[in-house]
C-alpha cells in the first residue's frame, strides 16, 4: 500500500501541512523537523507524488527522447550524453526510437506530449513536407535535434560537420591515387545522407574530377548492407580500389565481403568508415573512419534544451560540431 502524507503526519506527531512543507524543503520549517520527517518518510518507504510535484511547479521533470534506429550504436551513444546531462538536471528520460518512421516519429511526438514532457530531443526523418515541419513548428516545448537537420529548422540542430568530415575522406582517397572509389551512401531519408553526399561531390570538383553514378550505392545503413552491396559491385566488376562508407556500421560489412573474396585490406582496396562507433577500434583490422562526439552530441543536445526550457524566450541557434580523421589498419 502507498505510504501517504497523512500517514508519515500520524506517525511523527506533525500536521499533514508541516509534513508537506518539510518534505519540500520549505525554509520556514526548522532544519531539524525537515530531518525528523523526511528520515521517517524513508523508513516508512514514501515515493513522491512526481504527477503533484509537477502541476505545482509547471514542470514535468521529463524531457522526451525520439531516436532513430535500434540497431546502430551511434544512437546508444548520444542518448548516454543525453541521459547523463539529464540525471545531473535532476530530469528523467522517456526513450523511443522511429526506426527511421515518419509516421511513428509524429506518433512519438504526441504521446511524449500527452505525457506532459517539457522538452522533447528529436532525431527526425528527413521528411520535409508541410506536416512534418508544422509538426515541430507548432509545438508548444522546447525542442533539438542532435546531429541531423530539417528545412527551416536548422537552428534547432547541434550538428556535426557532415560535408566536411565526408570530404576530406575522399580527398584523402584521392590523394592516395584512387579514382574508382565505391561510395555507400546512407538512405535519402535522412539529412546525414545528403550533407555526405554534397561532400562526396565537393571532394571531386576539387580536385577536377566528376562524380560517376555507377560508383554510388545507396543503403539502410545496416551491416548486411555493405557486405551485399560489396559482393554486388564485385560481381559487376566495378574494379574498384577503395571504399568509403555512410557509417561503421556498412564498412563492417564491406570487410566481411573483401575477407571472403580474397582481397586484402588495406593493400588492394582502402576501406573507411564514418561514426568512430566504439567497436571500430577493436575490429580486425581495425577500421579508419570519422570520429563525430557522439556523447558530447548528446550532452550539449540536453544542457541547450534545458537552457530554453529554462527561458522560453531564448533564441535558438545552430551549433556545429567539427569532425576529424581517424587512420588505422584498413587505410594507407
Amino acid at each position: 500500500m502507498s505510504i501517504l502524507l497523512k500517514d508519515i503526519a500520524q506517525v511523527t506527531g506533525f500536521s499533514i501541512n508541516t509534513v508537506s512543507r518539510a518534505m519540500r524543503s520549505d525554509p520556514k520549517i526548522s532544519a531539524e523537523t525537515t530531518r525528523l520527517i523526511k528520515e521517517k518518510a524513508h523508513e516508512m518507504g514514501y515515493i513522491p507524488n512526481s504527477v503533484a510535484a509537477s502541476m505545482r511547479s509547471n514542470h514535468s521533470k521529463m524531457v522526451g527522447i525520439i531516436s532513430a534506429d535500434s540497431a546502430n550504436p551511434f544512437f546508444s551513444e548520444v542518448v548516454r550524453g543525453i541521459e547523463e546531462a539529464a540525471t545531473k538536471a535532476d530530469y528523467h528520460i522517456l526513450l523511443a526510437s522511429t526506426e527511421e518512421s515518419v509516421k511513428k516519429e509524429a506518433d512519438l511526438v504526441k504521446m511524449f506530449l500527452c505525457r506532459k514532457v517539457d522538452g522533447i530531443i528529436a532525431m527526425p526523418v528527413f521528411d520535409n513536407s508541410s506536416a512534418h515541419l508544422d509538426l515541430y513548428r507548432n509545438l508548444k516545448v522546447p525542442f533539438i535535434f542532435p546531429g541531423r537537420r530539417l528545412e527551416g529548422l536548422v537552428s534547432h540542430s547541434i550538428l556535426h560537420s557532415d560535408r566536411d568530415g565526408q570530404r576530406k575522406v575522399l580527398e584523402h582517397l584521392l590523394a592516395n591515387g584512387h579514382r574508382k572509389i565505391l561510395y555507400i551512401a546512407g538512405p535519402k531519408k535522412v539529412s546525414n545522407t545528403i550533407d555526405r553526399l554534397t561532400g562526396v561531390g565537393e571532394a571531386y570538383a576539387n580536385n577536377a574530377l566528376e562524380v560517376d553514378p555507377d560508383y554510388i550505392v545507396e543503403a539502410s545503413g545496416h551491416i548486411e548492407d555493405g557486405y551485399y552491396l560489396t559482393n554486388q559491385a564485385l560481381n559487376r566488376g566495378l574494379g574498384f580500389t577503395a571504399v568509403a562508407c555512410f557509417n561503421d556500421m556498412l564498412a563492417m560489412g564491406v570487410l566481411k565481403s573483401l575477407y571472403e573474396n580474397n582481397l586484402s585490406v588495406p593493400h588492394d582496396i582502402e576501406v573507411f568508415g564514418y561514426d568512430n562507433l566504439y567497436m571500430s577500434q577493436f575490429m580486425q583490422p581495425s577500421l579508419s573512419t570519422v570520429d563525430v562526439p557522439k556523447y558530447r552530441l548528446g550532452y550539449v543536445a540536453m544542457e541547450t534544451l534545458l537552457s530554453h526550457i529554462q527561458d522560453p524566450d531564448l533564441e535558438y541557434c545552430t551549433k556545429d560540431f567539427p569532425t576529424r580523421l581517424v587512420f588505422r589498419e584498413t587505410s594507407r
